[in-house]
């Protein structure tokens, strides 16, 4: 199942990211972003290669279940909490 197009723009807002940097990060063009943040632009590679990118930035997309839409979790920030854990830990 593709991540539609509004929820891969909710996770890069939600990582503040800009089109620009994903577009790089991603290898894509930052107006084909914005041509399918838009929905003016329905591809399936694409949408994969954002939605693959954004998942190794520690978003996590929760697939619609139960008559519920799309969900996301924000994990981008959890191996610094695991790695300040550690290291306060670490000495002990």
């Amino acid at each position: 199942m593709t991540v539609p197009s509004n929820v891969l723009r909710a996770a890069r807002e939600l990582l503040g990211i800009k089109q620009v940097t994903a577009a790089e990060a991603a290898g894509i063009s930052r107006r084909t972003i914005q041509r399918l943040e838009a929905g003016e632009l329905d591809q399936r590679h694409t949408s994969v290669v954002l939605q693959t990118y954004y998942e190794k930035q520690g978003i996590v997309f929760v697939r619609p279940a139960g008559g519920q839409g799309w969900g996301l979790i924000d994990n981008s920030q959890s191996n610094k909490v695991e790695e300040r854990v550690k290291d306060r830990f670490a000495d002990t």
